[in-house]
């Protein structure tokens, strides 16, 4: 029986998701040696369309690089890595454009003088999309960010900057979008909202979330996890292995 696909909540385009259901991304053997050390190592795992999989590991622990190297961005030294079906890093091309980043500090950070209007506005040019003033509008209305339209981005507090990453994030609406940090600056209870706001995301919009947390209770928030202990040691936490809130 032929599976059929997930309908996706996008507005303003026809995208096809990845077929719902099955693997969009799988690792074995995973490493990264470079000049500054080891920040992974032994890391086999699969991810499922439309979940929501925390990496989750201590500051320095090399959470940042493993999220960027499962979102195609990131180069690895040793193992096996596919994504959407292609194997990686020789089809990266093929998949960059199919995996949107929020803010990865350092990486894509926005200018503190943009308005949040005008950062959405280069996002949809970023992706070929129509940036006139009623198409942003109509994001900014669907994303419930009116409000802050046009405020600067170093005016947002850290709660709707993350929030406002993951919505730039869904402006090329990709198959997988990677979040990193939701708990710098924030207290557990926001973290915990946005994790759940994550959750309803990747449901509605049947797109896959990979998110970097530091604590425990968080990445047990997740569908699947992979945990990156002090020791070095790793485990991955299938499905149904984490409880979802």
């Amino acid at each position: 029986m032929a599976v059929q696909k997930a309908k996706r909540v996008i507005h303003g385009a026809k995208v096809e998701p990845f077929a719902p259901g099955t693997s969009i991304i799988k690792a074995e053997g995973l490493e990264l040696n470079n000049l500054i050390g080891v920040p992974y190592s032994n890391v086999s795992l699969e991810v499922m369309q439309g979940q929501v999989f925390a990496v989750r590991g201590r500051n320095g622990s090399g959470k940042t690089a493993l999220l960027l190297t499962l979102a195609g961005r990131m180069l690895f030294t040793k193992g096996k890595l596919e994504i959407l079906g292609y194997k990686m890093p020789l089809r990266a091309g093929k998949v960059h454009r199919r995996i949107g980043l929020a803010l990865f500090e350092g990486l894509n950070d926005l200018s503190e003088n943009q308005k949040v209007r005008n950062a959405i506005a280069a996002e949809f040019e970023l992706w070929g999309r129509k940036s006139r003033r009623e198409e942003i509008d109509a994001y900014l209305r669907e994303w419930n960010l009116m409000d802050i339209a046009d405020m600067r981005i170093g005016s947002l507090n850290r709660e709707q900057l993350v929030a406002l990453g993951v919505q730039l994030a869904w402006v090329g609406h990709p198959d997988i979008i990677a979040v990193d940090d939701i708990e710098s600056g924030l207290t557990k209870e926001q973290s915990i909202h946005l994790m759940k706001r994550l959750h309803t995301m990747a449901r509605t919009r049947n797109v896959t979330i990979l998110v970097g947390v530091l604590e425990r209770d968080l990445a047990a928030m997740a569908d699947a996890a992979f945990y990156i202990e002090k020791d070095g040691a790793s485990k991955f936490v299938p499905a149904h292995g984490c409880e979802v809130a």
